[in-house]
């Protein structure tokens, strides 16, 4: 009706069987009249009734006896053992109707589980165990072999498990101590669309108090909200870290790519790249979205670098919130270009450099300022090949200055991903060693 199917089920007792001496127990019969295809149901009344899905219900001792024998997990003798050891350790509380209610800390303990190997959470490896065992009483399988295949199984995981116990103890303490109290919403979690909040202690991190995830920041910084716009991989609103001091980098990154790399290949870089921008080594290092490899994000490498480093296989991506000291800072170390001072706005465009493959970027130069004749402000040049922009331009690399050589200060790289060396910074031409497709 109206392009809506509808179905009623009706009851027809055939057999009274023990509910004739038991009328009490006996099924309610429901018939439903013969329907013939294209007969009309004139209907007196018609409700529409409104309401929400509720989530299940806790189980009770019955029912996870039920779906701890479906699964292979324990023994007559053993699953009430199994049931009294949770509920002694406090992981679940009995509560009326015989219904199993996780507490706080057994609820921690699962997550802590999933972040570090899910499969400690399933009932897979038990089974598979208790299945092994059944087979070795058969006859089917040797017990020896099934003994050393499953203590090498245990142990790999003990050993990944302990380099992992730092999520571990951080999802506790972001839990059980008062640092999750003392912390303050700073943004949103992609994935329940709450706040999360910020950890400022050291090491400071984000905790999201609804999915029960902590997500490690780097270190010996500021962390603020960078207007509040989002990840397109994941939607978690992006921040923006600050070193400290005048040569400090400011950069973006999205806290689950940051914990996640969403690229395969980023690892292998990221440890020294936070070891020089983001205070980080090593250690719990993320990839911040002057790494990301996204094609279409306008804060990825892809669209905010420019060329590639004078000093190193990074590349030069454009300061975000530098202005009016605009630069670029190298992904990799920490060389720094100074951009034509006291501009209104600097971005890049998606335009390359036919010479040098290099990102053409757009200035917008202050009125009382600007060096382009008739007072124009808007200008759109490449800082290697374009005279105007060359000249304007200052390599600053640790404590050294690289300052051009010659007054038209032409250079020629191989792109953003390309490298130069010194001869990008003295000014000499150089063929490209990669293209920025290449990286």
């Amino acid at each position: 009706m109206g392009g809506e199917f509808f179905h009623c089920i009706g009851h027809c007792v055939t057999v009274q069987g023990f509910t004739s001496i038991m009328p009490w127990l006996a099924i309610n019969v429901k018939n439903l009249p013969q329907f013939t295809k294209g007969e009309r149901i004139e209907v007196s009344k018609v409700e529409l009734n409104e309401g929400n899905t509720v989530p299940p219900d806790y189980l009770t001792e019955s029912e996870l006896i039920s779906l701890m024998e479906k699964n292979g997990i324990g023994t007559d003798a053993s699953i009430s053992v199994h049931i009294n050891n949770i509920c002694e350790r406090n992981y679940v509380q009995v509560q009326a109707g015989r219904k199993l209610v996780p507490t706080t800390l057994g609820i921690t303990l699962v997550r802590g589980y999933q972040c570090i190997d899910p499969d400690l959470c399933l009932p897979d490896i038990r089974s598979f165990i208790e299945q092994q065992i059944n087979h070795v009483a058969k006859g089917q399988a040797d017990h020896s072999c099934v003994v050393q295949h499953v203590l090498h199984q245990f142990k790999q995981k003990f050993s990944y498990f302990v380099k992992q116990i730092d999520n571990m103890d951080a999802l506790f303490e972001a839990q059980f101590s008062p640092l999750s109290d003392s912390g303050r919403a700073l943004s949103k979690c992609g994935k329940c669309l709450r706040y999360m909040k910020y950890i400022s202690s050291q090491p400071s991190r984000l905790y999201c108090g609804t999915c029960e995830e902590v997500y490690n920041l780097p270190q010996r910084g500021t962390i603020k909200l960078y207007k509040e716009l989002t990840c397109p991989l994941d939607n978690f609103e992006l921040l923006i870290f600050s070193m400290g001091g005048p040569e400090g980098k400011s950069f973006p990154l999205c806290p689950f790519c940051y914990n996640n790399p969403p690229f395969e290949g980023i690892e292998a870089v990221v440890g020294a790249t936070n070891t020089s921008s983001s205070g980080k080594s090593g250690k719990g290092a993320g990839m911040p979205c002057f790494l990301c490899l996204h094609p279409t994000c306008r804060h990825s490498v892809i669209a905010q670098g420019v060329c590639a480093c004078p000093e190193c296989n990074g590349t030069l991506v454009l300061d975000p919130v530098s202005a009016p000291k605009w630069r670029l800072y190298c992904n990799m170390c920490n060389c720094l270009v100074n951009l034509p001072q006291g501009a209104h706005r600097i971005a890049t465009t998606r335009d390359q450099c036919p010479e040098c493959d290099s990102t053409i970027i757009e200035v917008d130069f202050n009125k009382k300022t600007t060096p382009l004749d008739d007072g124009a402000t808007l200008y759109t040049g490449c800082i290697l090949c374009d005279e105007l922009l060359h000249s304007l331009i200052e390599v600053k690399h640790g404590k050294s200055f690289f300052k051009r050589m010659g007054s038209r200060g032409r250079g020629r790289g191989g792109g953003r991903g390309g490298h130069r060396g010194r001869g990008w910074a003295a000014g000499k031409r150089v063929d490209p060693k990669m293209s920025f497709r290449d990286f």
